[in-house]
């Protein structure tokens, strides 16, 4: 320490490389051996997927409409407003496939809700690890417009 600065080349110059590499590793927030779960939208009790521990895996949305075995569309006045956009939303399924719960993350608020009730009476195949079922999160987009859609024309569901 010089006057009143501080140099921290000097405390790093002092210390061996893997002490180094203990203070990066603890300050970057790296946890081994944590019971750290994913993020959840929602409060829940059981096994979740770890496929990736300390971190919080979400399958992609493409995957998950890949696993979704049944599909509902929104429905309400929204539907035929004049609305373009992406509507995003978090989604926690159970170790049986049923959604536990959905969480909006982005998207007109005219169409949000609609599509988190929508997306909650959605059925997706379950998921093992280690030949248990698990439950697992996932992101859901949806493209949504009625007008000036442009060559792909209007799309107002869930469905594609």
């Amino acid at each position: 320490m010089i006057g009143n600065r501080f140099s921290l080349g000097g405390v790093l110059e002092n210390m061996k490389p893997h002490h180094v590499i203990v203070l990066f590793l603890a300050l970057s927030g790296v946890s081994f051996g944590t019971k750290e779960r994913p993020h959840l939208p929602c409060e829940y009790s059981g096994k979740v997927s770890r496929k990736y521990p300390n971190t919080s895996f979400a399958m992609r949305s493409e995957a998950m409409k890949q696993r979704a075995t049944k599909r509902v569309d929104f429905s309400g006045p929204a539907k035929q407003g004049d609305i373009r956009g992406t509507v995003g939303v978090d989604v926690l399924v159970g170790s049986d496939g049923s959604v536990v719960c959905v969480k909006g993350l982005y998207g007109h608020p005219m169409v949000l809700k609609d599509v988190e009730e929508a997306v909650r009476q959605w059925k997706f195949k379950p998921l093992k690890e280690y030949d248990l079922p698990v439950a697992y999160v996932g992101k859901l987009y949806f493209e949504l417009c009625n007008t000036g859609c442009g060559k792909e024309g209007p799309s107002m569901t869930l469905l594609k």
